[in-house]
């Protein structure tokens, strides 16, 4: 018999009870978008503290191919990635776009500068919102969503209030029905319209590029000079210095 194992466990199993400080309760792992999901995948499951873990002697997962190994003769890890890295969505959001690579080498915010780039926290990392923009989200409704769901901040600048910077806390509107899909899936989307994601503690020095930013209203407004070197760190994230980091964490183990 061929048996089968989840990378994950669910967040209300007995493992995540009995031994809460082996997970990040706090995070949820998914899958970034793909051609099969667009936004992306939330799985809704804890990430592993591998910290943690390792201290055990990694005891936990021991455990469970033992005792998996007292049903089947073999079996298969599902998404065994996992081991190595995760894509870790923060839970209050719940489209696996809002989601990280978990452990990755992050931007510094050096980098921007030594691009050429001034560095606009404000507007690379919080959710870009303007009349136009609203207005193709949200048609006729969009003056609602203004007037509840937005704050005008320096007299001018439109932002989304902090309620609303969080999937969660609307999705649990739409459930309860207090907003139309359409303002939901609207709200979705200027939620996830930033360039990158600041990385937790880091105070405002490290972070994670949004996946497909190229996409996003708030980097097609941008001039083309910053387009252009913001896709540079876009690509050197994604797709050279991960490489790098998996190769040199080969080498010393």
């Amino acid at each position: 018999l061929k048996g089968d194992i989840p990378i994950g466990v669910n967040r209300n199993s007995v493992d995540t009870w009995v031994s809460p400080q082996l997970f990040n309760m706090h995070k949820q792992a998914g899958a970034p978008p793909d051609m099969f999901a667009i936004k992306g995948q939330n799985w809704e499951l804890p990430t592993y503290n591998w910290e943690m873990i390792k201290q055990t002697g990694f005891e936990w997962w021991k455990n469970r191919l033992n005792q998996m190994s007292e049903y089947f003769d073999t079996f298969r890890i599902d998404h065994i990635l996992g081991f190595f890295r995760i894509w870790e969505i923060p839970l209050n959001q719940v489209e696996g776009i809002m989601g990280n690579l978990n452990p990755s080498i992050p931007v510094h915010i050096n980098e921007f500068a030594e691009k050429g780039i001034w560095f606009d926290y404000n507007r690379f990392c919080k959710p870009y919102v303007t009349d136009s923009l609203l207005w193709d989200l949200f048609g006729e409704e969009s003056h609602w969503v203004k007037a509840n769901c937005l704050q005008i901040d320096d007299g001018w600048i439109l932002r989304l209030k902090n309620p609303y910077l969080s999937q969660v806390y609307v999705d649990q509107l739409f459930n309860e029905g207090k907003i139309s899909e359409r303002i939901r899936n609207g709200l979705f989307d200027l939620i996830s319209n930033v360039l990158f994601f600041e990385v937790e503690g880091s105070n405002q020095t490290l972070f994670y590029p949004r996946f497909g930013m190229e996409n996003l209203r708030s980097f097609q407004e941008l001039d083309e000079t910053t387009r252009h070197k913001l896709q540079e760190i876009y690509v050197d994230y994604f797709y050279r210095r991960q490489d790098a980091f998996w190769y040199r964490s080969g080498m010393e183990k």
